[in-house]
């Protein structure tokens, strides 16, 4: 029999806003703005803020070489932590 598979639009957008919130809150550990950590990892500014947004799938493997440009585990980008509120720190 076919088992109907039922897609969750929740997990998807629970998955990235926890990713992205990872992002920032690692990012700010390492007090880079957004156009520091784009230079790091090779990319602009306006796709570092659509990952922190939300608003942006990315690849598995870009996660990978998010994790090393931060220093941390694939792991520590799937962490619930509370929401991060200020994302800010002013460009160089």
């Amino acid at each position: 029999k076919d088992v109907m598979v039922i897609k969750s639009k929740h997990y998807e957008n629970q998955a990235r806003k926890i990713l992205a919130n990872n992002i920032v809150y690692f990012r700010l550990k390492k007090n880079w703005s957004q156009e520091d950590f784009a230079d790091e990892l090779g990319t602009t500014p306006t796709y570092v803020s659509n990952i922190e947004n939300a608003k942006r799938n990315t690849r598995i493997d870009y996660i990978g070489h998010i994790a090393d440009t931060l220093g941390v585990s694939l792991e520590q980008l799937f962490v619930e932590r509370t929401p991060v509120v200020n994302h800010r720190i002013p460009r160089r």
